[in-house]
């Protein structure tokens, strides 16, 4: 049994840290100060260690900047709990060389995911330094698109499975990863005070979500929910930071996709505030062709394609009441632009739906 080492001077946080990793299951030794966390780190050996920044008498940092100077402790895999959540206390962390920086508050599930992840990434080799390179190797890899982007996620982080209407994150909620799409349809959502859904995004296969909010470091502004049955790579807040703060490549890819999806939200709102309903139905039709089934054909060709989205969703996406949008897409049945089969469309005129002017 993995031996774990929590060094945490709140005792209910202590307390419920050491309960979730016990059922785990994990044995766990507890410390409720810096001073403290050394002694049983050097008593107990733990295979990892879990320490808050703010502490009395000798602080995080001070923990890990002693900790990493004992030959015997050195590679012990290092994951910073805190409150703090700032660029400057991330870079000061892990230039001293922490592996992960979890953010209170933090789920169950995220805090086993990061302990099982570090775990796991010391068991593949002798040495925790070495195999935080080689994963953040093939991490920057699929970032940059070179060579199978899937399979070197896959190999070095864990992938989830999620069943429709599963959320990956919910508005508010404090961004502790960063998540792949290997495979499934993800949409974004925001909410207004009425509780009318507006989908802001659509994301599939090979896409990265929540990337947005991790470089803003606030909480997430939509929600992001499973449209069918999906598998997500989930990648630490820290292993993601850690290339942009230091490889500009990677940065400027993320600079670049960030200038994408601004420049699509502004177009959007821009049809939304001056197209027909009848065009905006068109448009995310084409959209969702465009995002999820690209291979049955493109805007500009005649290929017929078919698509299954929920009228409610079709609805988020248009801006528009349900009512209004089948409707709408009633007429485009019979002016023979689409076919409907219960929940499935197929486009039977795609230059037609293109060029639709009102």
């Amino acid at each position: 049994m993995k031996t774990i080492l929590v060094i945490e001077d709140n005792a209910e946080m202590r307390g419920n840290i050491t309960e979730i990793l016990e059922l785990a299951p994990y044995q766990v030794v507890q410390a409720e100060n810096g001073k403290q966390g050394v002694a049983l780190a050097r008593q107990s050996r733990p295979d990892l260690i879990l320490c808050d920044i703010m502490m009395p008498e000798l602080d995080g940092y001070g923990v890990l900047h002693i900790l990493g100077n004992d030959s015997q402790l050195a590679e012990t895999p290092f994951l910073f709990l805190s409150a703090k959540a700032n660029v400057t206390d991330f870079r000061l962390g892990m230039d001293l060389g922490a592996d992960d920086y979890l953010t209170k508050p933090f789920d169950d599930i995220t805090l086993l995911n990061a302990v099982g992840l570090r775990l796991r990434k010391g068991e593949r080799s002798p040495s925790s330094t070495p195999a935080r390179s080689a994963g953040l190797e093939q991490l920057m890899r699929a970032i940059m698109q070179e060579g199978d982007a899937r399979a070197c996620l896959r190999e070095n982080y864990p992938v989830h499975h999620y069943t429709k209407k599963q959320l990956l994150f919910g508005t508010g909620s404090t961004p502790t990863s960063l998540y792949f799409i290997d495979q499934g349809k993800v949409k974004l959502y925001r909410t207004d005070q009425g509780g009318n859904e507006f989908i802001t995004d659509l994301r599939g296969a090979g896409d990265f979500v929540g990337y947005m909010s991790l470089l803003e470091e606030g909480s997430y502004q939509e929600t992001a929910e499973i449209l069918d049955d999906a598998q997500v790579c989930t990648i630490p807040k820290a292993d993601f930071l850690e290339l942009i703060y230091h490889h500009q490549d990677v940065a400027n890819q993320f600079v670049r996709l960030l200038t994408g999806a601004v420049g699509e939200h502004q177009e959007r709102l821009l049809k939304l505030a001056y197209q027909s309903v009848r065009k905006r139905v068109a448009e995310a039709l084409l959209l969702v062709h465009r995002k999820f089934y690209p291979q049955l054909g493109t805007p500009a060709s005649n290929t017929s394609s078919a698509m299954t989205l929920s009228r409610d969703n079709w609805s988020n996406l248009v801006g528009a009441s349900t009512e209004t949008v089948i409707r709408i897409l009633s007429d485009f049945r019979t002016e023979g632009l689409i076919g409907i089969n219960a929940s499935q469309i197929t486009l039977l005129d795609i230059d037609k739906l293109t060029s639709l002017r009102h």
